[in-house]
């Protein structure tokens, strides 16, 4: 019996080594997330804060379609 289940040792070796690597890229998943990926995402969160100053009566219809069209030509 000596030896047995020693073909099976290098497998449970790997476990931890496999939880460390997904909570490393777990950990750089959650910290480039809120980024939005370039530009493109802080083109539509400017434009959600427009939309949303505009429905609470911050800026005017001539204020909010003009920087709309601002933010979209950029």
């Amino acid at each position: 019996m000596m030896g047995y289940g020693q073909e099976w040792s290098w497998f449970w070796m790997l476990i931890p080594t496999l939880l460390v690597l997904a909570a490393i890229v777990f950990a750089v998943w959650a910290i480039a997330r809120p980024a939005g990926g370039g530009s493109g995402g802080r083109e539509a969160g400017a434009l959600t804060i427009l939309k949303q100053r505009y429905a609470r009566g911050e800026v005017g219809r001539d204020e909010f379609e003009q920087r709309r069209r601002d933010l979209e030509l950029s």
